[in-house]
């Protein structure tokens, strides 16, 4: 049996709305991508065109995100299945729910055809959850499959090869949300019993039991530190929150002094790969079992959190002074502080935070100025601040920003990032014009990869020339492409920029990376 590619296109978009995507993004390319494209509108779902394919996952993966949903993309085969890899790699390790539908060479033609043949599904294999063909067998209910796989914790993307001549590859059963096992259960509750200065480690995934583990924390009066995925879970003005946990030397301090560690939904991607360096008993708990044992849990409970959390609630006890948290947050930012010629990064955030749109959604890009952001902006809701942690890519923030547009249209994104990783998406600016979205963004332009300037060996051969980058006047590119552009030199010509209205808009921020050396060595030591 061979389907004729339009119906397969119909009933892979209809089992994709199925699953609860209503928007696909994508680059059109040679194909029937271009079906599936037209197929999705005819059940319902909007089309958002990129100028890349890794951009598309990325704004595709953080659009589900948010609005709890698979996040669609759609590319076409060969160099279109390449480029995507970053994206979808993207959302993979950082947990950001993904189908992607691929063009392909079909199976009846693969010993005919050269040009553009590639493995697709073992190509992406190692970046997803599942990648397998998507044919004439039950495609509605494959999509469906795949999209549930993508959505389960952990989330992160699947890959369907679309072809109408295969039967294609039924995806695997959805794994059963674990039951907890009433002996660890027995061995937690004496853990905490046993504790009188317990410390939080939050996790992203804790995003929807958000209300639940402050509560706990609060009621208790212990101390929380988040991940960077998981800003907002406990809000920066909580009495309980004590900064931001990476697993490096700015919270080390608070945590020492803990005598049990309760980690929740603390996935092992979130942290600084370094050795765990601490020796107090470690309660884990988590939806899934955590495969990759980066930190040594004493006791592991997988299932309903907030159901385990409130079981061992009334065990809970603090002999933490009050306000431990709070205080070790407030040493942290101060120790921030440093003086420097000319602008600085620290200048701009807490300009961008004083004179910045009310109740915006940020993404933040991978580099040294989001070690400044991080700790200074203030969030109060999950998922208020979106990073990529997991991979720590460059070229996240501008479509991520695409993607948190349209599924947040009553909010204003600000989008901060990089000279560095603007170079890498730069053409999306053009994408965030044509679809009018309020979206800010602000680029921290040295002409450097600070993060790296600071790190390699002053006596390389190659000096500075590493890593810095000529001039380049971001301002003007943007009006190139519909943007309103402006350079700002100081925080007043921020304030200014900033006072002109809603919609899009971009700022370039020539700042002096003098003082990241300063904060890197606080934040990390």
């Amino acid at each position: 049996m061979v389907s004729r590619p339009d119906r397969l296109a119909r009933t892979a978009m209809a089992g994709l709305a199925s699953a609860g995507a209503d928007l696909v993004f994508g680059v059109p390319g040679g194909g029937p991508n271009i079906e599936m494209i037209e197929s999705g509108a005819g059940v319902g779902m909007g089309f958002v065109l990129t100028h890349g394919e890794a951009a598309a996952c990325i704004a595709a993966g953080t659009y589900g995100r948010l609005a709890g949903v698979p996040g669609g993309a759609v590319v076409t085969r060969g160099p279109g299945l390449a480029s995507a890899a970053n994206g979808v790699a993207q959302a993979t390790l950082d947990r950001f729910p993904l189908v992607l539908l691929s063009d392909t060479i079909p199976a009846a033609h693969r010993d005919r055809i050269g040009h553009q043949k590639l493995d697709q599904t073992q190509t992406m294999a190692p970046l997803t959850k599942w990648s397998g063909r998507l044919g004439f067998d039950n495609p509605t209910e494959a999509v469906g499959k795949a999209a549930r796989i993508a959505l389960d914790p952990p989330a992160g993307a699947v890959h369907l090869d679309f072809d109408p001549t295969h039967p294609g590859d039924q995806p695997p059963p959805n794994l059963p949300v674990p039951t907890v096992d009433g002996e660890d259960l027995l061995k937690a509750r004496r853990l905490v019993a046993g504790s009188r200065r317990p410390i939080f480690l939050v996790g992203a995934g804790a995003a929807p039991i958000a209300k639940e583990v402050r509560a706990v924390v609060e009621e208790a009066g212990i101390p929380a530190l988040v991940t960077y995925q998981a800003k907002g879970v406990i809000p920066d003005d909580s009495p309980s929150y004590g900064g931001l946990f990476t697993n490096s030397a700015a919270e080390r301090r608070l945590v020492d002094s803990a005598d049990l560690i309760v980690a929740v939904e603390l996935d092992p991607v979130e942290p600084m790969p370094g050795a765990w360096p601490y020796h107090s008993p470690v309660l884990a708990l988590s939806t899934h079992p955590i495969m990759d044992s980066y930190y040594p849990a004493t006791v592991e409970l997988n299932g309903r959190i907030d159901s385990i959390l409130g079981d061992l609630a009334e065990g809970l006890s603090s002999a933490w002074p009050p306000g431990a948290g709070p205080e070790q947050n407030t040493r942290f930012r101060e120790a921030l502080e440093a003086e420097s010629p000319g602008f600085s990064p620290l200048e701009l955030v807490e300009t961008l935070i004083e004179a910045g749109p009310d109740d915006p959604v940020l993404t933040v890009d991978a580099g040294a100025h989001f070690l400044v952001i991080m700790p200074l902006w203030p969030v109060r809701r999950p998922l208020d601040l979106l990073i990529s942690n997991g991979l720590a890519t460059m070229g996240f923030a501008l479509p991520a920003a695409i993607g948190a547009a349209l599924a947040r249209p009553d909010r204003p994104v600000m989008c901060l990032v990089g000279d560095g990783g603007l170079g890498m998406t730069m053409a999306e600016l053009e994408t965030v014009a044509r679809l009018d979205l309020d979206v800010t963004v602000v680029v921290f332009n040295d002409s450097t990869l600070s993060l790296i300037d600071v790190k390699r060996d002053p006596s390389s051969p190659l000096g500075p020339g590493l890593v810095r980058y000529g001039p380049t006047d971001f301002a003007m590119a943007a009006r190139s492409m519909g943007l309103p552009g402006h350079v700002a030199t100081r925080p007043r010509h921020v304030r200014e920029a900033l006072a002109a209205g809603s919609g899009p808009r971009l700022i370039d921020a020539r700042i002096n990376p003098e003082t990241y050396a300063h904060v890197i060595r606080e934040t990390r030591g």
